[in-house]
C-alpha cells in the first residue's frame, strides 16, 4: 500500500481506482480542490476559536478536526487530493512556523534569564536527547538511527502550547517565566539539532563518514550564511527606507520562501536552518517596526499552523495508528514520568532552584505543533530511504503531543497550587495612567480582592500608589523591558486611563490582540478630540460611557466623589441614581471582574458585587469594599 504521506513528486499518480477524482472533469475538479481548501481553513480557524472560548489547547481541538474530516469522515485525503504539492506546502508551513521561533530567539534576553534556563537548554535538553533516543531503541523498538532522531524532535517543547498554559495555570513569576522561556528558546534551537540529525541520516548512505561530515558542514553554514546574509540585508533596507511600510510584511514572507529555498537547494532541509536563523538576525537587529512585523507574521502563522496541523491530522490512517502499539505506550510513559523529571532535576543540581520548582519544571513539557511539523516533513524522506519505522514517526508525534498536552494541562494549575508556586488570586487589572482617579480605582480593587498594577511613565505620578501600597511600574508599558521586567499573563484586563487620548488607544490596540478586545478598556475621548481622529479598531472599548475622560473623572474626585461597593442581594435590583452615583464594574463571586461599557450590556446579578463612583450624598448607600469583600469570605467559610 502507498503511504498517504509520501510527498515525492509522482507518488500520488495512480490509477482512476485509486485516486477518486481521476475521472472528473478538469473543472470539477478545481472546485472540490478550493472547496477542501476552505474546508481546511474553517476547519483549522474553528478549531482556534472553539479553543479560545473552552480555554483548551487549540493542538487538541485541531488534531480531532483533522482525525475527523480525515479518516473518520473522508472528506478530505491530503495526498490524493493535492499530489506532490503537498510535500511543499508542508516544508514552506513548516518553514513560517520556525520563522516565528527565531523571532522570539533574543540574545539580550537570554543574558538576562538567569541561570536556570540556559541550564534546561544546555544541560537538560542534550540528557533528554540522550534518555529518550535510548528508550526509543529499547522500549519503543525503533533503529538506533530512528530512535536518535526521535530524541532531537523531542527536546522540543513550543511556545505555542506552553504560553496557554501558564496563562491557565497563573504561576508565580519566576516559575512561569523559566518555562515560559524554556519554551521560547528551546523551539528554534530543538529544531535545529533535529534537521542536523536528519541531515546525518540523509547523507550517511551516499558518502563516506569523512565525506558527508565535511559536505554537512559546507551545506549548513552556507545555510546559516543564507539566512544571517538575508537578515542583515533585510535590516539594512529597512533602516535606510528603502523598503515602504506597508511592504515590510509581505517581503519578510517572500524572503523566509527564499531562504527555505536556497538553503534547501545547498542540502536537503538546511533551508529550516536559514529560516531560523533568518528569524533570529532580524530578533536581534532592534528595528523599530519588529513588533508590527511580528504581529503580522502571528497572524499567517495561526492561519498557516492551523491548516497545517488538520492537514496532518487528515493523512493519519487505521494502518499507521497499528504502529501505536504496547512499545510505544511505555515509551510516552517513560517520556513523561521519568525522562523529563530526571533531566531537569540533573541539570538543575547546584542551580539554586529550590525541590518545589524543580518537581514542577520537571514535570511540565508539553510538545506542540512545531514537533509534528517537522515530523511531517522528516518522515516521508526517511521512509523512501528505506529507514525502518519511519512510518511511525507521525503517530508517535500526534500520541506525544496529545499524552503531555492533556496531562500537563489537567494538572499544571493543581500542582501549582499544592506546592504553593501559584500567582496567588486571578483576574487581575493592569492599569496604565497613574491619574488621580485611576489610583483610586485600583485601591477599590485591590480592596475587592483583585492584583491590581499600575503602570505610568512619570515617577512622581505614582506617589500616591506607592503610599497606598498599590503594585507600580515606573516605565513604558510598551517597551521590552517591562515585558522582561513584568509577568503580564496575571493580567486579564487592561484600562488606559492616561490622559492622552491617542496613547491610551496605542496601549488598548497593542494589548487587545493578547487579552481580547472584550477586555480591553480606554477613557473616553476629551471632547477636542474628533472622534474620526481614532478609529474605533484601533481602540478600546470606552470604560463607563463616551461622556466621562479623564478630567471629568478627576474633577467629580475632588468634589468629594468615592468608590463604594453594593452587594446585589437576590430577588433585589440594585439601586444608585446614575445622576450623583456610576457603575464601574462587577464583580463575580467567584472574582471575575466585569466592567462597565457602552458596547456591552451591564448586567450584575444576585451575589455580585458591583463597584460604584458615587457622590458624597451617596456615601451611605454604599458598602466599604475591603469590608465587604471579608465579611463574603466568611460567608464563603461559613459554608464550607
Amino acid at each position: 500500500m502507498i503511504s498517504p504521506w509520501r510527498f515525492a513528486p509522482g507518488t500520488f499518480i495512480s490509477p482512476p481506482s485509486f485516486h477518486p477524482n481521476a475521472r472528473l472533469e478538469p473543472r470539477t475538479v478545481e472546485h472540490l480542490l478550493v472547496a477542501k481548501l476552505a474546508l481546511i481553513a474553517g476547519v483549522g480557524v474553528g478549531a482556534q476559536w472553539l479553543a479560545w472560548r473552552l480555554h483548551a489547547p487549540a493542538v487538541i481541538l485541531l488534531a480531532l478536526g483533522g482525525i475527523l474530516i480525515g479518516p473518520v469522515l473522508g472528506w478530505l485525503r491530503p495526498a490524493e487530493d493535492f499530489g506532490p504539492m503537498l510535500g511543499p506546502f508542508v516544508g514552506l508551513s513548516v518553514a513560517v512556523i520556525l520563522f516565528e521561533g527565531g523571532l522570539n530567539l533574543k540574545l539580550r534576553e537570554l543574558r538576562s534569564v538567569g541561570t536556570a534556563v540556559p541550564r534546561l537548554l544546555f544541560l537538560a535538553a542534550p540528557i533528554t536527547w540522550g534518555l529518550t533516543a535510548l528508550a526509543g531503541h529499547y522500549v519503543a523498538g525503533f533503529s538506533w538511527s530512528i530512535a536518535i532522531l526521535v530524541g532531537a524532535l523531542l527536546v522540543i517543547t513550543g511556545p505555542t502550547v506552553i504560553g496557554p498554559l501558564l496563562r491557565q495555570a497563573k504561576l508565580e513569576r519566576d516559575t512561569s517565566a523559566m518555562l515560559k522561556w524554556e519554551g521560547i528558546l528551546n523551539d528554534p534551537l530543538g529544531a535545529i539539532l533535529a534537521v542536523l540529525v536528519f541531515e546525518a541520516l540523509t547523507a550517511a548512505h551516499a558518502d563516506t563518514p569523512a565525506r558527508f561530515a565535511i559536505g554537512a558542514a559546507v551545506g549548513i553554514a552556507v545555510a546559516a550564511a543564507v539566512g544571517l546574509g538575508l537578515g542583515l540585508g533585510f535590516a539594512w533596507l529597512t533602516r535606510r527606507g528603502h523598503i515602504a511600510e506597508f511592504l515590510k510584511a509581505p517581503a519578510l514572507i517572500g524572503l523566509v520562501a527564499a531562504a527555505y529555498a536556497l538553503g534547501n537547494a545547498v542540502q536537503a532541509e538546511a533551508g529550516l536552518i536559514a529560516v531560523t536563523l533568518l528569524g533570529a538576525c532580524l530578533a536581534n537587529k532592534g528595528l523599530a517596526s519588529i513588533e508590527q512585523i511580528r504581529r503580522f507574521k502571528e497572524y499567517v502563522g495561526v492561519l498557516l499552523v492551523s491548516a497545517l496541523f488538520v492537514v496532518l491530522a487528515a493523512t493519519l490512517e487505521a494502518g499507521m495508528l497499528a504502529e501505536l502499539d504496547w512499545g510505544i505506550a511505555g515509551f510516552v510513559l517513560l517520556l513523561l514520568f521519568a525522562i523529563r523529571p530526571l533531566s531537569v532535576w540533573l541539570a538543575t543540581l547546584g542551580g539554586g532552584l529550590d525541590w518545589r520548582r524543580r518537581l514542577l519544571v520537571g514535570w511540565i513539557a508539553p510538545r506542540g505543533i512545531v514537533v509534528v511539523a517537522v515530523t511531517g516533513v522528516f518522515a516521508p524522506a526517511l521512509a523512501r530511504q528505506g529507514y525502518a519505522g519511519a512510518e511511525a514517526l507521525v503517530p508517535l508525534a500526534f500520541a506525544v503531543v496529545f499524552a503531555t498536552v492533556v496531562a500537563h494541562g489537567a494538572t499544571v494549575k493543581w500542582l501549582g497550587r499544592r506546592l504553593g508556586l501559584a500567582a496567588g488570586p486571578e483576574h487581575g487589572v493592569l492599569i496604565v495612567g497613574a491619574t488621580p482617579w485611576s489610583t483610586h480605582l485600583a485601591q477599590a480593587l485591590r480592596n475587592l480582592g483583585l492584583p491590581v498594577l499600575l503602570a505610568d511613565t512619570n515617577p512622581h505620578h505614582l506617589v500616591a500608589a506607592e503610599e497606598a501600597g498599590l503594585d507600580t511600574f515606573c516605565g513604558e508599558i510598551l517597551s521590552e523591558l517591562a515585558d522582561q521586567r513584568l509577568d503580564l499573563t496575571r493580567f486579564e484586563h487592561l484600562v488606559a486611563a492616561t490622559d492622552n487620548d491617542a496613547y491610551n488607544a496605542l496601549v488598548a490596540s497593542q494589548f487587545a490582540p493578547e487579552l481580547g478586545t472584550n477586555r480591553t478598556f480606554q477613557l473616553a475621548s476629551h471632547p477636542e478630540v474628533e472622534p474620526q481622529e481614532l478609529r474605533q479598531g484601533a481602540r478600546g472599548r470606552e470604560l463607563i460611557s463616551a461622556e466621562l475622560d479623564s478630567d471629568q473623572l478627576d474633577a467629580r474626585l475632588a468634589e468629594g466623589w468615592t468608590f463604594g461597593c453594593q452587594r446585589i442581594a437576590k430577588g433585589k435590583a440594585p439601586v444608585w441614581k446614575e445622576e450623583d452615583a456610576t457603575a464601574v464594574a462587577w464583580i463575580s463571586p467567584g472574582g471575575e471582574v466585569h466592567f462597565r461599557s457602552a458596547e456591552a450590556k451591564f448586567a450584575p446579578g444576585d451575589g455580585d458585587a458591583v463597584l460604584i463612583f458615587a457622590a458624597p450624598r451617596q456615601r451611605e448607600r454604599l458598602q466599604d469594599c475591603a469590608r465587604l469583600r471579608k465579611r463574603r469570605a466568611r460567608k464563603e467559610e461559613a459554608g464550607g
